[in-house]
């Protein structure tokens, strides 16, 4: 009955999967770039370069792209809402896939005359997607608590957005505008705004409805969620330590709420997804914890566990389950019943993923720690391969339905 509610609520099975496919794609890209300079990791901060350009491909061509086509996808049903311009939603994918490329490209070879064109593509499909978003959460009807994630992280897209227009002004025509400081303040606004407040809310959906466990309660999720912007709004002015402090508090109540209610499931196991799930709600702690202290080679650790630890690790443990779900809602088996799910997940090379993801963490922060060159390119090569993996159980996924499970009204082959 579920499948059947979904199913009318979604789009076209062919739309969300572009957008999770370009973001594997990107995951491939991200790595090997890390993986051939390595060497220059230790010494990033500030600036254009391969790092730089991996960072973004992560951020943007990954994070972002597989938030957008999983909102698309997944708030219709939590607001009861379908969305309705198709035709915007493709113009979307359209734009930011080529923004990503260009921006990689310009950054990683220190041209920051290309930025400019490539931040405008970008920026207009995250505004595309701030409409087609902020739509769907104006006519909701369900679920408020993730409505109410939902205004917030659009409000921390549309500032961080402004910010990085200005920050590509600055390299591309010398603005003079506070670098560091607005850097910060993006850098608070991306992770934590946009794709934490989105995590968040989706979980207290998602999650429970994977693990066949009740919602955590709402008065533990709406503390969470003012409890993160205040500390998103302290930390985008300045307040880093305050603004740290406070995201601690929320993320600690954030898994105590989700644990209490895995706690509460119907599902006997939970699988390898929420093992990186896990990882990643530990990440996080231990990024906000990181940032309240001060020693060398902190905030490269920082951004280790805030991004690949923290945002990418979720997202990763995430789609192993909706994308096969999602399959099964939209598909049908050649005998006219949906497949189920565990007929499109590939349980040993979601495992593999799993472990050379993990070994891909524990690399990198074993060798910024360390300060060990080798140590750091065993991470990068060992999250190349994690990402090989993960692209690889995608293409599973689409190639099983498309030869093995027919769509609804298709008769099956004689």
């Amino acid at each position: 009955m579920f499948a059947n509610v979904a199913r009318s609520r979604l789009l076209p099975m062919s739309v969300p999967f572009r957008y999770f496919g370009a973001a594997a794609a990107f995951q491939v890209a991200a790595w090997a770039l890390l993986a051939a300079f390595s060497g220059e990791i230790l010494a990033f901060g500030i600036g254009l370069g391969p790092v730089f350009a991996a960072l973004h491909l992560v951020t943007l061509g990954v994070l972002a792209m597989s938030a957008i086509g999983a909102t698309l996808q997944l708030l219709p049903v939590a607001t009861r809402q379908p969305v309705r311009a198709l035709w915007a939603v493709k113009l979307l994918w359209w734009l930011l896939v080529p923004g990503v490329v260009l921006f990689a490209w310009a950054g990683a070879t220190y041209r920051p005359l290309a930025l400019g064109p490539a931040t405008m593509l970008v920026v207009l499909a995250l505004l595309i997607y701030s409409v087609l978003l902020a739509r769907n959460l104006w006519e909701a009807r369900g679920m408020k608590a993730v409505v109410a994630h939902g205004w917030a992280a659009l409000g921390c897209l549309l500032a961080l957005a402004a910010m990085g227009f200005l920050l590509v002004g600055r390299y591309e025509h010398g603005w003079a505008i506070d670098h560091l400081a607005l850097r910060k303040a993006h850098l608070v606004l991306a992770t934590f705004g946009f794709m934490g407040l989105l995590a968040a809310g989706l979980s207290g959906f998602l999650l429970p409805m994977l693990a066949l466990a009740p919602p955590p309660p709402k008065r533990w999720t709406y503390a969470v969620l003012s409890l993160s912007v205040v500390g998103i709004l302290l930390g985008s002015f300045g307040f880093l330590l305050p603004g740290a402090a406070t995201g601690l508090a929320a993320a600690v109540l954030h898994v105590a709420a989700m644990e209490r209610s895995l706690r509460a499931r119907l599902r006997p196991a939970l699988g390898p997804s929420f093992v990186l799930v896990r990882v990643s709600w530990a990440c996080l702690i231990a990024s906000l914890v990181l940032a309240m202290l001060d020693f060398p080679g902190g905030p490269l650790l920082f951004g280790v566990l805030l991004v690949p630890g923290w945002l990418l690790t979720f997202l990763l443990g995430v789609l192993q389950r909706i994308v096969p779900f999602l399959g099964s809602v939209h598909a049908f088996t050649a005998a006219g019943g949906t497949p189920l799910v565990s007929a499109l997940t590939p349980a040993p090379l979601l495992g593999l993923h799993g472990a050379l993801h993990l070994a891909a963490l524990g690399g990198l922060a074993l060798g910024i720690v360390t300060r060990n060159a080798l140590l750091v390119h065993a991470g990068t090569v060992a999250g190349l391969a994690a990402s090989v993996a993960f692209a690889a159980f995608f293409v599973f996924v689409v190639v099983r339905i498309r030869h093995g499970i027919q769509p609804p009204h298709q008769p099956a082959p004689a």
